[in-house]
């Protein structure tokens, strides 16, 4: 079977088996039912191939890809397995509106892309709605810690010229410790003809970064 959304089934060290769905083929105005049941008969042919993974992990919604769609998916999901742990990666942005981060709540594992916490240029350097409003989202960040009973992480991607300065980095690592999430992932961003971090900014963040109470994952 050739799959549209199914993307992968593949062994993580940090999570187990992932089975990744990305929702990115689907658009707002698609049909709810269509879609949800073409992206279900994908998983339930994967697991049938494949087993059983540790975590179906989603990408791919957005504020212009309805949340909707993983609302019911999740729900058809659960009613044929009931055990399974399902994860999603989501940009910050989303989390500006509080109807949208409630359907998040049920997930085993949400992680946020947060690449900057500073108001200058927020949408453009978090890849967000120009609409979006950064002290809301941040806010809306830290009301889903507090009330989400899964594992939380953020993803920070440094962009060479971008956000690779220390004020970011001394402002993100006062964000995290207000939020408190279970792990904390850093990356480069090196496509688009972006150049990598230099050393010695790797360094300064790993000594910034050295005594924050939850894990932190280096991805360079």
């Amino acid at each position: 079977m050739d799959y549209r959304y199914v993307k992968a089934f593949e062994f993580n060290f940090n999570f187990g088996t992932l089975l990744s769905v990305d929702f990115s083929s689907s658009s707002e105005d698609s049909d709810l039912i269509n879609i949800t049941e073409e992206i279900f008969n994908e998983i339930r042919d994967c697991i049938k191939v494949r087993g059983i993974p540790s975590l179906i992990w989603f990408k791919g919604i957005t504020n212009t890809i309805n949340p909707s769609k993983f609302k019911l998916i999740t729900k058809m999901i659960k009613a044929v397995y009931p055990k399974q742990k399902i994860g999603i990666y989501l940009n910050c942005g989303i989390f500006q509106d509080e109807d949208v981060r409630n359907i998040f709540y049920g997930c085993d594992l949400v992680a946020i892309n947060l690449n900057s916490v500073n108001n200058f240029q927020f949408s453009k350097i978090n890849k967000c709605p120009e609409s979006i409003n950064s002290m809301d989202v941040l806010e809306g960040i830290i009301e889903f810690s507090k009330n989400f009973n899964g594992k939380l992480g953020i993803y920070t991607m440094f962009l060479k010229g971008i956000n690779d300065n220390i004020k970011n980095v001394e402002k993100l690592k006062e964000f995290l410790l207000e939020v408190m999430p279970d792990h904390y992932s850093v990356s480069n961003y090196t496509l688009d003809g972006f150049e990598p971090v230099s050393k010695e900014f790797k360094e300064d963040l790993k000594e910034i970064l050295e005594n924050l109470p939850f894990n932190v994952i280096y991805m360079f």
